[in-house]
């Protein structure tokens, strides 16, 4: 058997583990990776949407939209930042 041959067979190998293994974790082994794929998607969306409104939530607005949320917590860094600068030059 050729080293190619090999190779071939070692990648089919890991792609059905990595199929199995994620069909585990979705809760169905036996799920194609097609369905698999629109699963992971279905979740990564929910996860996304549920990272926005926490932090919209903990901005004070929890339909804040996710624009509005990235310059507020810029705002809140470079505040924290100057409050740091500060603290070390009063150390000095």
């Amino acid at each position: 058997m050729s080293m190619k041959d090999k190779a071939k067979i070692m990648v089919q190998t890991s792609l059905e583990r990595v199929e199995k293994v994620t069909g585990r974790a979705l809760g169905n082994e036996t799920m194609p990776a097609k369905e698999q794929v629109e699963e992971l998607k279905v979740h990564l969306k929910n996860v996304g949407d549920k990272v926005v409104k926490s932090t919209g939530k903990a901005l004070g607005d929890e339909d804040m939209p996710v624009k509005d949320q990235v310059e507020e917590l810029k705002d809140q860094l470079k505040q924290a930042g100057g409050r740091v600068r500060d603290a070390f030059k009063k150390d000095e």
